[in-house]
C-alpha cells in the first residue's frame, strides 16, 4: 500500500536541531546524514530509490533518537526529531513505525501541531475496520484539553476550581442562597475532572500504549502460535493497542473497541521508548 503525505508534513522541523541540542561531533554528522537523505528522497523520481532513501533518513533519525552515535550517549527525547523520524517512516511507506514516531513526538510535546496532524493523516490510512482511538464528546474534548496542560498547570486550575467551589458554598450557607449553592456544582465537577486527569497521570500515563510495528500480525485467542485467530483479518501496521499482560514471547493486547487477543510481543513496540 502506498501511503501518501500531505507536502506540508514533508517539511523537516530543523528549528530543534540547532544549539539546543549540545551534539558530539558524530551526532551532528549522523543529524547531517539523515537530513541529506531524507531531501534526496524527496527529489528522487524513481520510486525504489526515493523508498529506499526514506527508510535509510528513517534509520538514521532513528539511530539518532536512540543516541547511538556514540558509545556513551544518552537518548534524545525531542518531539521534532519524532516528527522527522515519523514523516521518513511514512516515506517509505512504514505506517506502524510512523505512527509510532508521531505518538512518541506528543508523549514529549502534546501541544506539537505537526506531530498531531501527521498523526490524524496517518491513522485515515489504516482500513476501516481497524478500531482506533475515539475522538469528539465533551469529555473527550475535555480530557484532550486537559493534556496538553502541565501537570503543575493542573493541579494549580485544580487548586482554583476547588476554591471556589467553596467560596460559592459558603456564600450560598452566609446569605442563604440556594443559587449560590447550585453554581458550586460546577467549579466542582471540574475539580474531579481535574483530579481525575492527575490521578491518571500518576499511575503511569500511556505506560501500556503500543502500535503494531510489523507488516500485519494475526491476532490470536491464546499464547499460542496455533491458537485460532481472534480477528477475522490480521491486524495491519499502525494499529494501536494497549498491552495489558505480558507473558514470555507474547502480549495480551486491547483494542479500542474492547476486544483483547494475543500478539507476539515482536509485532508491537511500546510508545514508551
Amino acid at each position: 500500500m502506498t501511503h501518501r503525505v500531505p507536502y506540508a508534513a514533508w517539511v523537516l522541523l530543523l528549528s530543534a536541531l540547532g544549539p539546543t541540542w549540545s551534539l558530539a561531533a558524530s551526532g551532528e554528522g549522523l543529524l547531517a546524514e539523515a537530513v541529506q537523505e531524507y531531501r534526496a528522497a524527496l527529489d528522487s523520481q524513481d520510486r525504489d530509490q526515493r523508498l529506499e532513501r526514506f527508510r535509510r533518513a528513517e534509520l538514521l533519525f532513528s539511530r539518532l533518537a536512540a543516541g547511538g552515535y556514540s558509545g556513551s550517549a544518552k537518548p534524545i527525547r525531542n518531539a521534532d526529531l519524532y516528527v522527522n523520524l515519523g514523516n521518513a517512516a511514512m516515506g517509505a511507506e512504514r505506517l506502524g513505525p510512523a505512527i509510532l514516531a508521531y505518538r512518541r513526538a506528543l508523549s514529549l510535546d502534546p501541544n506539537h501541531h505537526r506531530a498531531e496532524q501527521n498523526l490524524e493523516h496517518a491513522r485515515t490510512l489504516l482500513p476501516d475496520w481497524v478500531p482506533r482511538p475515539e475522538r469528539g464528546g465533551l469529555l473527550t474534548t475535555f480530557f484532550a484539553w486537559a493534556e496538553r496542560l502541565s501537570s503543575t498547570e493542573l493541579q494549580m486550575l485544580a487548586s482554583l476550581t476547588f476554591f471556589l467551589a467553596v467560596v460559592l458554598v459558603a456564600c450560598a450557607i452566609r446569605w442563604r442562597q440556594p443559587t449560590w449553592r447550585n453554581l458550586a456544582v460546577i467549579p466542582g465537577i471540574v475539580w474531579l475532572l481535574l483530579l481525575g486527569v492527575l490521578l491518571y497521570r500518576s499511575v503511569g500515563r500511556a505506560a501500556d500504549a503500543a502500535v503494531v510495528v510489523v507488516p500485519e500480525v494475526v491476532a490470536r485467542s491464546a499464547d499460542s502460535a496455533g491458537a485460532p485467530a481472534r480477528l477475522p483479518q490480521p491486524l495491519p501496521s499502525g494499529t494501536e493497542v494497549r498491552v495489558v499482560e505480558t507473558r514470555d514471547d507474547w502480549s495480551r493486547v486491547r483494542l479500542f473497541d474492547g476486544r483483547d487477543a494475543w500478539l507476539p510481543r515482536s509485532a508491537v513496540e511500546l510508545v514508551a521508548p
